[in-house]
């Protein structure tokens, strides 16, 4: 009888144990998902106009070869880059799924689509981000460097 209770015990136990591992990778889509997360990447991109995502969408806008085209002074032109680069909407996909998880930093390592639209045109690159939980305050959240070849 006693063999049998300890073995019921081990089962309950083993099922509470896989439980937690689902918990976990849970909370991990959770923090990658986050408002404050989606906002802070969004931020990143959108606080650097000289980013190489707008800077790469920039270079097939016909509408801004047109604008260019039509002006009639390099402060004119630098004018309408400025503001076409001011111009540009980023979106985060709704998908966004977790790389990694590092149980002893707390930190969750992320991938999504990044699209920006700025003018006529589209682009959208694959990033990776970091959340870091912190004690009682916001995540932090990192953004990786990505490669992108501009020529």
């Amino acid at each position: 009888m006693r063999e049998g209770q300890a073995l019921l015990a081990r089962f309950v136990l083993l099922l509470l144990l896989s439980g937690c591992g689902e918990a976990a990778d849970q909370l991990a889509e959770q923090e990658c998902r986050s408002s404050d997360a989606r906002s802070s990447v969004l931020k990143v991109f959108s606080d650097d106009q000289n980013n190489k995502l707008v800077t790469f969408t920039l270079k097939y806008s016909s509408s801004l070869d047109a604008m260019m085209s039509a002006a009639k002074s390099e402060t004119e032109k630098s004018t309408i880059l400025d503001g076409a680069k001011k111009s540009a909407v980023y979106s985060l996909d709704g998908t966004i799924l977790v790389k990694s998880r590092d149980k002893a930093t707390r930190e969750v390592t992320c991938i999504a689509i990044l699209s920006v639209s700025v003018l006529d045109t589209s682009a959208e690159k694959e990033i990776e981000f970091r959340v870091k939980q912190t004690a009682g305050g916001p995540p932090l959240v990192v953004v990786s460097p990505f490669l992108f070849s501009v020529d």
